[in-house]
């Protein structure tokens, strides 16, 4: 899912952030691309009136709340909209309850929690090399082997 560019990402600051943080962060913008400053950077000029006009919403508290509003609805659009493209690709719609488009006896439950259990395995292995990622697979091989082997014997 593409993240969403807010005036929070215009004035680099997290969306929990308090006013105190906000003006700070609204000053050293401002200051760095004022037009007083930068008389002959044109681009300057326009990243000033972003960061001014970013300002002035999250500066005022019911039009920071309808922007955090306008958030939270165009990342729900995004994800109802990523999870219909996800299931045309698999040839079903995303409000079909049958499950049809799954293999026989893979039902949608049985689908969700594939999906679940891969996207822990990737964040699991999430910032580690090919190299250690490869290296923990065959150590992890070599374990299952040597407890086949310790089963076998006995």
């Amino acid at each position: 899912m593409p993240k969403i560019h807010t005036h929070y990402d215009n004035l680099k600051v997290a969306r929990n952030a308090p006013p105190e943080v906000i003006r700070a962060a609204y000053k050293t913008l401002s200051q760095r691309f004022h037009p007083d400053r930068n008389a002959d950077n044109e681009s300057a000029t326009r990243i000033f009136q972003i960061i001014s006009t970013a300002y002035e919403v999250l500066s005022d508290p019911v039009k920071r709340k309808e922007h955090d509003e306008w958030i939270a609805r165009t990342e729900a659009d995004e994800l109802a909209h990523s999870r219909n493209a996800q299931a045309s690709q698999y040839g079903t719609s995303a409000a079909s309850s049958s499950g049809s488009g799954y293999a026989s006896g893979f039902s949608r439950f049985v689908a969700a929690r594939h999906d679940r259990s891969t996207n822990a395995l990737t964040m699991a292995f999430k910032g580690l090399t090919s190299k250690q990622r490869n290296f923990i697979f065959i150590f992890s091989g070599v374990i299952v082997a040597l407890v086949v082997f310790i089963v076998l014997i006995e």
